[in-house]
């Protein structure tokens, strides 16, 4: 009889732990997220302040700031349509912009504006180009940030062509002193007006005194030069490439191009950007038919090609507008489905 007894309790025990399994394995277990993710605002491509605790983008034709942990309220700072705008500093903006005169007639031509805006929303003029229209090309660029953190712009006196201008006015000195500022390298691609060597990549002086030649013949559309100026990103059709200081490939971003499944698609690699300390890239994968772009996907990679990783991946989905903090520990972007501002705080 007792052994009767312990058979059943077994055949008990055992059909406890055989349901219980059963439940287990039905509960599929949760994936731990690789990032965490923080909704800032709803605008357009956000720019992080240079200590990193704020980020500022446009809203409804408002130029807006917004603590970057996303706490606290949206401040509007002031009413601009730029086609470019920065932090100057914690506390100010170099803005460019197209002002268009009020007038009743439509036939208007705008003049192209750079100008100071503290966040307190107080405007200080810097510069105005009044000839600008489709007979005169623009005398000034956008401004620019370069290495050291100077900002300024080129003054072109016989029209825009970034080739030919040399004349770099200073609005905000960096850490070199503008001298030395001048002397820094930057890379940049011919531009098409200069035919016979568009699209080549070259290394220049921001005066433009010295100019060295990096890749004959190719035909780039976009040259970064690495932090600490030893590499080159480089876009060149479908993909985006690494260079050295003497045109060789060393990392092809387009062999982590994936496969499409949409018709009539392809993808592509696009909007390559170094991190701050040179050491990771991050990049989008674009899907498009050639007319309208159906996916826009962020990852980052380290520059020796390992550890590739996805960072916003919504299917079918633009996620744009990403950019690295000053730290690299973090990055922003935008949903462009949504329109939803987004911080990812890396691991």
């Amino acid at each position: 009889m007792k052994s009767k007894n312990l058979l059943i309790g077994l055949v008990c025990l055992l059909t406890v732990v055989v349901v219980l399994s059963m439940s287990t394995k039905s509960q599929k277990p949760e994936e731990e997220p690789k990032f965490e993710r923080i909704e800032i605002a709803t605008g357009g491509a956000p720019h992080w302040s240079p200590d990193g605790t704020k980020l500022a983008f446009i809203s409804g034709g408002w130029l807006c700031v917004k603590s970057a942990d996303g706490k606290g309220e949206i401040k509007r700072v002031a009413e601009i349509h730029p086609d470019f705008f920065e932090w100057m500093s914690d506390s100010e903006f170099v803005v460019y912009e197209r002002e268009y005169p009020k007038a009743e007639s439509i036939a208007v031509h705008p003049r192209l504006s750079i100008k100071r805006i503290t966040i307190d929303g107080r405007v200080t003029p810097v510069v105005r180009d009044t000839t600008f229209s489709r007979a005169s090309p623009p005398k000034i660029t956008k401004p620019m940030v370069l290495p050291d953190g100077t900002i300024g712009y080129y003054e072109c006196k016989g029209g825009y062509q970034d080739w030919e201008c040399k004349e770099f006015k200073i609005i905000k000195q960096g850490k070199l002193k503008p001298d030395s500022a001048l002397k820094q390298m930057v890379a940049i691609t011919v531009p098409i007006e200069i035919s016979s060597a568009w699209g080549e990549i070259w290394l220049e002086t921001v005066d433009r005194t010295v100019r060295k030649k990096i890749t004959p013949g190719k035909e780039y559309i976009f040259a970064e030069l690495s932090p600490d100026g030893s590499k080159i990103l480089a876009d060149y059709g479908p993909a985006e490439f690494v260079l050295d200081l003497k045109g060789n490939v060393i990392l092809d971003l387009g062999k982590y191009r994936p496969q499409t499944t949409l018709p009539n698609c392809l993808a592509y690699i696009v909007g390559a950007q170094w991190s701050p300390d040179g050491k990771k890239i991050l990049y989008y994968v674009e899907v498009e038919d050639g007319h309208e772009v159906y996916d826009m996907d962020i990852y980052i990679i380290n520059t020796d090609g390992t550890g590739n990783t996805e960072i916003a991946t919504a299917p079918e989905e633009t996620e744009a507008g990403a950019s690295w903090s000053p730290d690299g520990t973090r990055i922003v972007y935008v949903n462009g489905t949504t329109g939803k501002i987004y911080v990812v705080k890396m691991k």
